[in-house]
């Protein structure tokens, strides 16, 4: 069986990971998207979904027993601790989640995978990867993103963008960068030639 290529693929808010998520998808890569697995590991049963009751209260259940979400937000990003304590909770579920996944799709004989994950270099999991890609743009380029995605005035949108490590902290660390500064066509053709040069 061939060996499965795994890419990690990173990048901060309003970057365009996502649309380079959906090139690839398109280009039929596996994607395994952490943000997808992060809501699946609070759902109702879930041992995280427990640990978050214990820790924020058993009002962030709705009647259902789904997860509040705002109002977890709320409360877990209140102050740094609490914030902390959220990611200690929920990262380490999430991460079983993907590395079950990331098997699975070996297992099934995947040519290239992609590790959609934001904290990719944060939570260590580029250990799991062949390569790593960072979408990269310009400051002012991601806070109009922002804004029109999530309907944020620019101070709210500055706001998000300021607790996320400057691009350098990625780049440095990736084996590919991907500058998203253009429309979609020109991300398009970056996408093309990395793919070229990776051999895929």
């Amino acid at each position: 069986m061939t060996k499965s290529l795994v890419i990690g693929l990173t990048g901060s808010i309003g970057s365009g990971k996502s649309t380079v998520s959906r090139l690839f998808a398109a280009r039929g890569f596996c994607i395994i998207d952490a943000d997808i697995l992060a809501r699946r590991a609070v759902e109702p049963g879930m041992e995280a979904l427990a640990a978050l009751v214990k820790r924020f209260g058993k009002d962030v259940l709705r009647a259902d027993g789904s997860l509040d979400r705002a109002l977890l937000a709320e409360r877990a990003f209140a102050t740094a601790e609490a914030t902390a304590e959220l990611n200690a909770i929920v990262h380490p579920a999430v991460i079983r989640l993907l590395r079950k996944e990331l098997d699975a799709a070996k297992h099934r004989g995947e040519a290239v995978i992609v590790l959609d994950v934001p904290l990719l270099f944060q939570t260590g999991l580029e250990a799991l990867c062949d390569r790593t890609v960072v979408v990269t743009a310009p400051p002012e380029v991601r806070r109009s993103r922002i804004c029109v995605r999530d309907g944020l005035t620019e101070e709210q949108a500055q706001l998000r963008m300021n607790v996320q490590p400057a691009d350098a902290y990625y780049t440095q660390r990736a084996s590919d960068t991907l500058v998203n500064d253009g429309d979609e066509t020109a991300l398009q053709s970056a996408v093309e030639e990395l793919c070229r040069r990776i051999g895929r």
